[in-house]
């Protein structure tokens, strides 16, 4: 028999002790969610051509497909575990605790180290910066402790490369998430709601501290990426568990492992394939995160993000469908979602026999929605 007590968070690699094969098939239900599985439509249907999905077009063809209104990942995230929205998606406080921080019962937000570009007469979200120093980031959040001190603000990085502010008061605000900002023209995506307008001049006054700081000029005297921005998200205090989360989260993702832990949901390391994650999973619900095309996608790389949906429909959703079929998945649901497409598909062993659905091109589905 095996037994995993309700309400304790697991992680590390591939769980021998769920391995229990009697389980395999009698009810295991599998959610394949896949961040940016459809593009943003602004870049139109020419990524998609000479893309090759054979297993993922049947599913699509086969199952239950739906395109709905668009939810970000973040948020599908959060209502998939129960986490309750509040005035925005509350996952800083989630990720602050799960990098060693106390999140106590503070608001919180994610104020992630960005580089800005000019671009005509707009400045674009060129990137997060990923390679700061632990000496260059105890420097500038120092600065910017210094100034904001006044405001009641508090810039905190337990991780050179993810920062975060906290602030006495809760703020009439709302974000977007850094992941759907990035490439993107920085003023439409800005915080919103009653308070925003503080919130940019925050924003700003950050801005010309950075900009003006010594680690900066060494930065780019070395050719490094200069830190000249912040990018405030995902503000909340730390989410409480509505219940126990039955759900076994599978996930590389530093979002979905920290959401997972603060609604003591079970999670582990995805692992390399299908075929490893048969060998080691068995339970009722299983949620996999795939974020290998928003990987791709954050460094505008199309070619990487086919090659990256190509492995997934090969490494993935063919020997799932295969599982499937031989009664190992009673159920298998895929999530395609981003700000600007939510697509899903349920499909069971008995709606593999529906030949007569012809498949189509995933760019099809992205023309729906």
């Amino acid at each position: 028999v095996c037994h995993i007590a309700d309400g304790v968070a697991l992680k590390g690699t591939l769980p021998r002790v769920l391995n229990c094969p009697q389980l395999h098939g009698l009810h295991m239900h599998c959610t394949l969610l896949i961040p940016d599985l459809l593009l943003p439509r602004e870049l139109g249907s020419e990524p998609y051509h000479e893309l090759r999905t054979t297993a993922l077009d049947t599913m699509l063809a086969r199952g239950t497909t739906t395109s709905r209104a668009p939810v970000a990942y973040e948020e599908w995230l959060c209502n998939s575990l129960g986490v309750a929205k509040q005035q925005d998606v509350p996952v800083a406080a989630a990720l602050f605790s799960a990098d060693g921080g106390d999140a106590g019962n503070h608001y919180w937000l994610c104020a992630d180290p960005i580089h800005v570009r000019p671009d005509r007469s707009r400045l674009v979200f060129a990137g997060r910066v990923d390679d700061i120093e632990a000496a260059e980031a105890r420097e500038m959040l120092a600065a910017l402790n210094r100034h904001f001190a006044g405001d009641g603000l508090e810039f905190i990085a337990p991780s050179p490369r993810r920062w975060y502010v906290r602030t006495g008061r809760v703020p009439r605000l709302s974000t977007t998430p850094s992941a759907h900002a990035v490439n993107r023209s920085v003023e439409p995506n800005l915080p919103r709601g009653d308070d925003a307008m503080a919130w940019h001049r925050i924003m700003n006054e950050a801005q010309m501290i950075l900009h003006a700081h010594p680690a900066n000029t060494a930065r780019e005297e070395r050719g490094a990426m200069v830190v000249n921005s912040l990018w405030l998200w995902g503000g909340g205090i730390m989410p409480a568990p509505s219940g126990p989360v039955n759900t076994i989260v599978w996930s590389h993702d530093p979002l979905a492992r920290a959401l997972a832990a603060a609604t003591r949901a079970i999670y582990y390391d995805l692992p390399p394939d299908c075929a490893a994650w048969l060998a080691a999973a068995s339970g009722e619900d299983h949620l996999l995160v795939c974020d290998g095309p928003t990987t791709a996608l954050r460094e505008a790389d199309i070619p990487a993000w086919r090659t990256e949906v190509t492995a997934l429909d090969a490494n993935w959703i063919a020997p799932m469908l295969a599982a499937l079929r031989a009664n190992k998945i009673a159920l298998l649901r895929l999530v395609g979602c981003n700000s600007g497409n939510l697509l899903e598909t349920t499909i069971t062993r008995s709606n593999l026999w529906r030949f007569w659905r012809r498949a189509r091109p995933l760019a099809s589905y992205a023309a729906d929605a």
